[in-house]
C-alpha cells in the first residue's frame, strides 16, 4: 500500500477557466450576428453553470489518497475504488476512471501534477504504470 495527500490543483483550475471563458467569447462572437443570437444568452448561462460545476469538482480532489496496486484499488473520498481501466498516464496528469465499492457507481478521477509533491507523483507514475489489469483475482 502507497498513500499521499492531496491537494486542489490550482493549474487544473486555471486551465478550466481559461477553457470556459475561450469558449463563451467564441459563442458570443460566432452568435452575435446570426439568427441564433437570441439564445446567446441562454448558452453563455449554459456555459457558466457548467463551468461552476467543472470547478466544485476540481474542489472534491483533496484529502488522501491510497493505491493498493497488489489488487488494483484506490482508497480516496472515504471509500474504496476498483480500477476499471489502465490508467491514462501523461507527464503532467494522470487520469483514473474508478468504480466505487461501496455502491457500484463510476468517477473519473483527474490528477494534476501539483496536487501531489514531487516525490510522490514519481512514486504514483511508478506504480501506476506496473498495475496490468489483464490479471484476474479471486
Amino acid at each position: 500500500m502507497w498513500s499521499t495527500t492531496l491537494t486542489i490543483s490550482y493549474q487544473q483550475v486555471m486551465m478550466l477557466c481559461v477553457f470556459y471563458l475561450v469558449l463563451i467569447i467564441l459563442s458570443w462572437i460566432l452568435l452575435a450576428d446570426t439568427s441564433l443570437n437570441c439564445y446567446t444568452f441562454i448558452i453563455i448561462l449554459l456555459l457558466v453553470i457548467e463551468w461552476w460545476r467543472s470547478i466544485s469538482y476540481c474542489r472534491t480532489i483533496k484529502g488522501e489518497l491510497a493505491l493498493f496496486h497488489y489488487i488494483h484499488q484506490i482508497y480516496w473520498h472515504k471509500q474504496r475504488w476498483y480500477l476499471m481501466q489502465k490508467p491514462l498516464l501523461l507527464r503532467y496528469m494522470i487520469i483514473l476512471n474508478l468504480k466505487s465499492r461501496r455502491n457500484g457507481k463510476r468517477h473519473t478521477l483527474f490528477l494534476m501534477i501539483d496536487s501531489i509533491c514531487p516525490c510522490d507523483w514519481r512514486t504514483l507514475h511508478y506504480y501506476l504504470r506496473q498495475i496490468d489489469l489483464t490479471e484476474t483475482y479471486p
